[in-house]
């Protein structure tokens, strides 16, 4: 604000708000860029965006809808769990295709060790012109992270954030019968003629005694086995700094004890040191330092009897925690504890949570030193070494005498023990060297040269044994006998070269190139080293001076890019043959293990990208649109081959297939109101995909590929990936309630037939879009703001319904109130098959195939920051409480039950990769909390 001062002792000025701080830094990898300055489509989320979040839920999940481009859907509701991030499409299918998370330089950094209250920014590079500067490792995108760092304040500045709440699983969206209902239909079944029935309560009750037994037996399993998770998260921080060195240091706490009772969660602890000196006026030293050690005990996820969350929908609402004599008493056994009821499934879960506990360990350690010399006013040269340590250790005992130890143990040396872990370490070695110079003030150059080195080593180790004395003695040293014990050593490695140039004509036309060679230890001989490019320029319309005064526009930008990079997620040794080392009657023995591939190359990717960058109406209008094609090629897939002439290993890696994306990307913000302290703003994002397989491996029939079958999914040229290949439901046959087929000539059938297979075009997992919009209001102290997250297009397996409504298949198992819905008559229509026909009924078919369409509620937050004036006195700067809450409303018209789906079954394999099928994986949860932030 410019005044004149003229003869007057006071003026008065209220400072507002500049558009140029819409013209935020951006990091971009090995450098940082105001926007104006950038060629390339680059997403950003600040600290202040995930501060509105759960600070217990992991980075990765806070990006739900944060970003266009960008999908993040939950593995699953297990606290501490980390989420699926795609950024512009699936990029691969079998190598991975998870983006690259680099902290503060440091490249491969776990999501879960990081403390959110530590984050500055988010850079989020999506297309060549950024993410290739990382070369092979960018393929997937980069997910740049900037931690605070202390600034010029020699008083020093101590940050306080705390948040106390709890959590509950969301709830379902259908009904699971009570001991009523399921005798009823126990009874229904036996009358009808289903054997299963015929010897289960309802079938075999006669009197009403009998009946007013079971009644009194009712109750409700999830209640049995779920409680309210405890949330807890509390974090500090010390920041500040002089003219020459800077200092932020942080401690952060995160519990979460889960939904699952008998269990402690998860526990997280985190500490953070970076540091920041002015050696020499020419000579910039930083270092970072960050340490996390998590603790889980949760339970299994796998699709048998061990699973809580399939238990809490199979046990019959009749059957009891503890076993019962006939006067419904509990009965005890000879050490005074009351006995578990096995339940119908032979197995109590509740037993198992208290006798076989299982926990898991994580430490990761993350540190850099970068040594930033200024050798002239032209050139300069940055030096960093980083590295991360991930040691991880899991414990599994299942105690002597446990229900568990009678079905797998040894009756003569009870309780089993197991010990497993590993230790990954990684570095890298980088060193930079700028060059900076300008012709006539208008052109600006900069080149920069790269040599980069990296290194991984992976060890792993197994250790069982059996035979324990005392059910609270668990170390195997004091085991009867060891049964296994195995190690693993494995080592990669990345030798890179690059250079990068910037050109700067009068802030109106940019211009940047990157080229970048990287070899790695995984590839053949012959195909060590891959070479990676881009190309990108931009155009600042607004600088020219027929939009300069322009009324309306405040920035208007046009770019484009072109580039490559490449993809090494691959098996370490998977160019190489190997063998394989085995006993055989206590004789050792070898045989091939894998035939290798010499040719093994890299999987490469070329994207393009235009974009229009805009703000408008003095700053209160801003978006960016982008189209981008990203093409895979020489997909990473693995290659049968006969095992005729001494090949056994069945086949190798080779580099076959190409796959598609294409997209556009939408994001959109408005200041709709700022005046007299009321403050409203409107944003959200959408991305438009479209996916295509267009190679596969080459046959005599196929030389564009043959279709990959992946469980009920497949692969083939000319469709999306993960495309559904099923047997076509009918229906029901209305005369008989016979389930009804296609067959292979498309005719209805009431004969199944296992052939006849149909792509079903249009229907994978991929969404067509998705996208996020976020609301936020502030007045006179309060602010509230709303986030929902969209997606819309995508098809799941519903294989919990498919148990739930089993057509008298799994009739000793509770099931849906609609179960009850089945046909009964001649005519009936919109019902169930008959029970009569269970077993034809659940065949493998598109019944259950649902859209998984839904709009969620994803964070909801009001808040109020105390006025200044109130805390002068109290030595405090800032003090704000607020409340928020998680996935508070969740509309999804398609599906049955929760429609964000990441892990089906985490241990129970059944392919398509993630979001294709649930299998009662650990669910989502909502939460609502309260906390402060505090300023000293």
């Amino acid at each position: 604000v410019e005044k004149v001062v003229g003869a007057s002792s006071k003026i008065d000025v209220t400072v507002k708000e500049s558009g140029e701080s819409l013209a935020e830094v951006v990091i971009t990898g090995f450098g940082n860029k105001t926007r104006d300055q950038l060629t390339s489509a680059v997403s950003i989320v600040t600290g202040e965006d995930l501060a509105k979040m759960a600070p217990s839920t992991t980075i990765d999940n806070m990006l739900q809808g944060k970003a266009s481009g960008v999908n993040v859907t939950g593995a699953n509701g297990q606290p501490g769990q980390t989420a699926y991030v795609r950024i512009r499409g699936v990029g691969s299918i079998n190598a991975s295709s998870a983006p690259l998370y680099v902290v503060d330089g440091v490249v491969g950094v776990s999501m879960n060790s990081i403390n959110p209250n530590d984050i500055e920014s988010m850079s989020i590079l999506k297309d060549a012109a950024t993410a290739s500067l990382y070369g092979s490792r960018g393929a997937n995108g980069v997910i740049v992270i900037t931690t605070k760092q202390g600034r010029n304040n020699k008083n020093g500045v101590i940050s306080v954030n705390s948040t106390i709440g709890y959590g509950r699983k969301i709830n379902d969206t259908f009904e699971m019968m009570n001991t009523t209902q399921k005798l009823q239909y126990e009874a229904e079944l036996s009358a009808l003629g289903v054997a299963g029935a015929n010897p289960l309560p309802g079938a075999v009750i006669s009197t009403q005694a009998q009946y007013d037994y079971y009644s009194n037996l009712n109750h409700d399993w999830q209640k049995t086995l779920l409680r309210k998770a405890y949330l807890q998260s509390n974090s500090v921080s010390f920041s500040g700094g002089s003219d020459n060195s800077n200092y932020f240091l942080s401690l952060g706490h995160d519990r979460n004890t889960g939904i699952i009772k008998d269990i402690s969660g998860f526990e997280k602890i985190t500490g953070r040191v970076n540091l920041g000196f002015d050696i020499k006026e020419w000579l910039n030293i930083q270092t970072n330092f960050g340490i996390t050690h998590t603790t889980s005990d949760e339970p299994r996820d796998r699709n048998n009897v061990q699973n809580p969350f399939r238990a809490m929908y199979d046990y019959n609402p009749y059957e009891p925690l503890y076993n019962v004599d006939s006067n419904g008493n509990t009965i005890y056994d000879v050490d005074g504890n009351p006995e578990y009821n096995l339940t119908s499934s032979g197995f109590s879960i509740s037993e198992a949570l208290v006798n076989n506990p299982e926990e898991i360990n994580y430490i990761y350690t993350t540190a850099s030193v970068a040594a930033s010399a200024k050798i002239n006013d032209k050139l300069t040269n940055t030096f960093k070494v980083g590295g991360t340590n991930r040691g991880y250790k899991r414990d599994v005992f299942i105690k002597p005498g446990s229900v568990l130890d009678g079905y797998v143990g040894d009756a003569n040396a009870p309780g089993i023990k197991t010990d497993n872990g590993s230790n990954s370490f990684n570095y890298t070695v980088t060193n930079i060297l700028d060059y900076q110079f300008d012709l006539k003030d208008k052109h600006l150059f900069k080149v920069s040269g790269l040599f980069e080195f990296n290194k991984t080593a992976f060890k792993s180790y197994r250790l069982s044994s059996k035979g324990f004395s005392n059910p609270d003695l668990s170390v195997q040293e004091v085991a009867a006998e060891a049964t296994e014990a195995t190690t693993s050593f494995t080592e990669t490695s990345l030798l890179s070269y690059g250079a990068f140039l910037n050109y700067n004509f009068d802030g109106k036309y940019l211009a940047t190139a990157s080229f970048r060679r990287d070899g790695a230890s995984q590839f053949g001989e012959n195909n060590k080293f891959g070479n990676f490019w881009s190309v990108s320029a931009a155009w600042n319309l607004h600088n020219e001076q027929f939009l300069e005064d322009s009324s309306f526009i405040n920035s208007l930008k046009l770019r484009a890019s072109i580039g490559t990079s490449g993809n090494r997620s691959v098996g370490n040794y998977s160019s190489i043959p190997t063998v394989s080392l085995s006993s055989l009657n206590n004789v050792s023995n070898a045989y091939i293990g894998y035939s290798g591939n010499p040719d093994l190359k890299w999987e490469t990717q070329t994207m393009t990208d235009i974009g229009l960058e805009f703000r408008l109406f003095d700053n209160k209008i801003s978006g960016v649109i982008d189209y981008y094609t990203k093409t895979t090629k020489d997909l990473l897939l693995f290659e049968n081959r006969s095992s005729i002439g001494g090949d056994f290993s069945g086949g190798s890696y080779n580099n076959v297939g190409e796959m598609v994306n294409k997209g556009i990307e939408i994001e959109l913000s408005a200041d709709l109101y700022k005046k007299n302290d009321l403050y409203i703003k409107l944003g959200g994002n959408i991305t438009f995909i479209d996916n295509e397989i267009t190679k596969l491996v080459p046959t005599s029939e196929n030389p564009e590929g043959a279709p990959i079958l992946r469980g009920e999914t497949i692969l083939q040229v000319g469709e999306e990936f993960n495309t559904f290949n099923l047997v076509k439901y009918a229906g029901v046959n209305e005369a008989n309630g016979e389930p009804l087929f296609y067959d292979a000539n498309g005719n209805v059938s009431p004969i199944y037939d296992s052939n006849a297979t149909e792509v079903l075009s249009g229907k994978s997992s991929v969404a067509d879009f998705d996208g996020g919009l976020n609301f936020y209001t502030s007045y006179k102290g309060f602010d509230f703001g709303a986030d929902f997250y969209f997606k819309y297009g995508h098809y799941i397996m519903n294989y919990m319904a498919s148990n739930m409504l089993s057509d008298g298949t799994s009739v000793d198992s509770n099931q849906r109130v609609d179960a009850f819905n089945y046909w009964k008559n001649p005519g009936d229509t919109d019902v169930l098959p008959s029970p009569l026909y269970g077993n034809e009924a659940q065949q493998s078919s598109d019944r259950f195939l649902q859209r998984g369409d839904y709009i969620r509620l994803r964070n909801l937050s009001f808040g109020y920051t105390l006025p200044s004036k109130y805390l002068e006195n109290i030595q405090i700067s800032s003090l704000r409480f607020y409340i928020q809450g998680q996935n508070f409303w969740t509309y999804a018209p398609y599906f049955a039950g929760d429609p964000e789906v990441g892990i089906g079954s985490g241990e129970t394999t059944n392919e398509g990769g993630f979001g294709t099928y649930n299998l009662y994986s650990y669910p989502q949860t909502q939460s609502v909390s309260v906390g402060l932030n505090l300023k000293f």
